[in-house]
């Protein structure tokens, strides 16, 4: 079966489905800097600062101050902003030449949760490796969860998308890495595509 037969719009997660990513690089980063072990990804990002940042209710200066207070960070800001950015790694162009191919026949966007530190990052992972020289060069229109002040898995920021782009929930596949976010999008109608980094890319989906 088609995965886009019936499909009028596409939605794309940034982070492990456009981008390359491995939280574990930001740890190991961070835990040069202080006597604690942070732990997995999940244990560190529990803390509600991640969530503020990434809603647009901490500035960048305030989360790198709250989270090196939290942690006991010795190090100063540019070296918090290149291992907090350790994360990212490669965005493929395949992948790119791919949206931007399918943007010729279907509403394509982008719907991240992400931060202005991390954001600013992958426009520059972005220039370097594709022809793009931004994300909104390549989707009708990118959504980011700091500047819409809500996030993933919350309905709300999906109902904003489709509201705003009368968007038909049945007609629109919603492509994450996260299954907590492909239920969220779920809730609300959205045709799913759960992408596990691991194991395979949209490029096996969706060529």
């Amino acid at each position: 079966m088609n995965i886009l037969e019936n499909i009028e719009a596409i939605i794309f997660d940034l982070g492990g489905v456009i981008i390359n990513i491995d939280f574990s690089l930001t740890l190991r980063a961070l835990e040069q800097y202080t006597d604690r072990k942070l732990g997995e990804g999940e244990y560190l990002t529990k803390n509600p600062i991640f969530y503020e940042f990434e809603t647009g209710k901490l500035s960048e200066k305030e989360f790198f101050e709250n989270l090196t207070h939290i942690y006991k960070l010795q190090a100063n800001q540019e070296q918090l902003v290149k291992a907090w950015n350790a994360l990212l790694l490669d965005i493929p162009e395949s992948r790119t030449d791919l949206i931007s191919k399918l943007s010729n026949k279907y509403q394509t966007f982008i719907l991240s949760n992400t931060n202005p530190t991390h954001l600013f990052e992958v426009e520059n992972i972005l220039r370097q490796q594709t022809k793009a020289n931004s994300l909104k060069e390549i989707v009708q229109k990118p959504y980011y969860s700091f500047e819409m002040q809500k996030a993933k898995p919350e309905t709300a920021i999906y109902e904003q998308v489709i509201e705003e782009n009368n968007l038909v929930p049945q007609k629109t596949l919603f492509v994450d890495d996260s299954l907590a976010n492909i239920e969220g999008a779920r809730k609300l109608g959205l045709q799913t595509l759960h992408i596990n980094p691991k194991q395979n890319s949209i490029l096996d989906f969706l060529r």
